[in-house]
């Protein structure tokens, strides 16, 4: 498989992950609910099977932002000669990641539509997901010269002391900004954190060390750990006893546990998997251009929706929900492809390319 079809694969499956989580903002956005699964907390109730699958498909997306991530880090350095062709990608993407990190303080000022007047109650710095994945590439691009299995066990490693640090020390909520930062959720009067940056650094360290892997295999095997942790009653904070498929499926997501990051990273290999096979049809062609503008789309989904909701009752059905997504996303191609003509005609040393 040549370098162009590995990034064509990225960009369908990171298309696809973006309109995926558009149905979780749309949720938010709609209802104004927003379910979080957190370590030190029982499991919402979700009330209903449609509305846990709702929330629980929007799993895949922070995981596999991460991954692809990494993948994509590996991928464009494949294309160096040498070592000293790595050291400006390198600076790029340490660049990108601070980029990412000041983008996170800018994204939620839609949310004022929500309430005016929260304004003076909100911290100085957003802790989000476009936070843990500027960290993340900042962090990963110091082991870019690593040996790819070094990078696998680095990553690796970053997850399971994060969970062992929330499972063992951090048990309660805490407002301690660095441990907010870097561990646990939380907030104070200096930051808000929903994605504390060590298990998503762990994450991109995995896809950039990955090279050749059979992701049929590796997904399936993902998927059989997941069953064992199950089994074991092991791997997902506080979340035990279980009893029925919304329990068993439901995961701790912040920050995220073992069993989460276990299940997703089965959900996406496969994904992977059957995209690869499949990457020549003309159906994936809206998801490359919603993976190829996905920073774009972050942002433009939210104002897109959020005006949506401006116009509907709080109180539609949720299938009228998923229609009102899908116009959304009608909306959003053309806009979106435009963004990308505009990308395409711009320089190299474009601000752009941050993008």
């Amino acid at each position: 498989m040549n370098n162009q079809k590995r990034f064509q694969n990225i960009d369908i499956l990171r298309g696809l992950l973006m309109i995926i989580m558009a149905i979780d903002h749309c949720y938010l956005f709609f209802y104004q609910t927003h379910y979080a699964e957190t370590w030190n907390s029982s499991m919402p109730n979700y009330g209903s099977y449609a509305v846990f699958f709702t929330r629980w498909i929007s799993n895949i997306c922070a995981p596999g932002f991460a991954l692809l991530m990494g993948m994509s880090m590996s991928f464009s350095l494949s294309k160096s000669i040498n070592d000293f062709d790595k050291w400006p990608k390198a600076y790029f993407f340490i660049k990108r990641g601070i980029v990412l990190i000041i983008l996170q303080q800018l994204l939620d000022f839609p949310s004022l539509l929500f309430n005016i007047d929260s304004l003076d109650k909100w911290p100085p710095f957003r802790g989000g997901v476009l936070y843990a994945l500027g960290v993340s590439l900042v962090f990963s691009s110091f082991f870019i010269k690593v040996k790819p299995i070094v990078q696998i066990y680095i990553g690796t490693a970053i997850f399971f002391i994060n969970y062992f640090i929330a499972n063992t020390v951090l048990t309660q909520p805490i407002s301690n900004t660095f441990l907010n930062l870097i561990f646990v959720p939380g907030s104070n009067n200096w930051v808000n954190v929903n994605y504390p940056a060590l298990p998503w650094i762990g994450i991109t360290m995995i896809g950039l060390g990955i090279r050749k892997v059979n992701f049929l295999k590796a997904g399936l095997i993902f998927l059989l750990i997941f069953i064992i942790l199950r089994f074991l009653n092991f791997g997902d904070y506080n979340h035990k006893n279980l009893s029925g498929i919304i329990s068993y499926l439901a995961v701790i997501k912040y920050p995220p546990s073992i069993s989460f990051i276990i299940l997703n990273m089965g959900i996406l290999s496969l994904l992977f998997w059957m995209i690869s096979k499949f990457e020549e049809s003309n159906i994936f062609r809206l998801l490359i251009v919603f993976g190829q503008s996905s920073l774009f789309f972050y942002f433009a989904h939210i104002y897109t929706f959020i005006f949506i909701s401006k116009l509907v009752s709080h109180s539609l059905p949720l299938i009228v929900m998923y229609l009102l997504w899908l116009i959304g996303l009608l909306i959003l191609f053309p806009v979106c492809k435009y963004y990308l003509k505009l990308k395409s005609q711009g320089s190299k040393t474009s601000i752009w390319r941050y993008f």
